[in-house]
């Protein structure tokens, strides 16, 4: 079983493209040119020698595996920043998490602050 899939909120579905954009460049990943117009390309730096890390999103939340993106790139940069996917999430919603329509955590509630849980434990808000 992909082991990615466990870790799943349903919060990704309030991710839009331009939150995945701004939490990128916030941390210093650089847009690269890309021959392809149906996809974005970001470029992290990479220490001498070693090749530079890349992450690729569709141009569009239209596209039919835009979710599936999302959860890639969000579980990619947990594995890069060595942190649960859930705080990456947190901070990709960020404070603007208040203006969103209503998901899991009700009307206007981001999910900052959801403890995640491991195998077999439950979560406390």
């Amino acid at each position: 079983m992909n082991e990615m899939w466990r870790w799943v909120d349903p919060r990704v579905e309030q991710v839009r493209l331009a939150d995945l954009r701004a939490y990128l460049l916030g941390r210093g990943w650089k847009p690269k040119e890309y021959p392809q117009p149906e996809v974005i390309v970001f470029q992290q730096s990479a220490p001498e020698g070693r090749e530079p890390v890349v992450q690729v999103l569709p141009a569009s939340e239209k596209t039919r595996d835009f979710r599936r993106s999302v959860i890639e790139a969000i579980t990619s940069l947990s594995a890069l920043e060595n942190r649960h996917p859930v705080e990456i999430l947190n901070e990709i919603l960020g404070p603007a998490g208040d203006d969103r329509p209503a998901g899991p955590n009700g009307p206007g509630r981001s999910g900052a602050g959801v403890e995640s849980a491991g195998p077999g434990q439950t979560a406390r808000p």
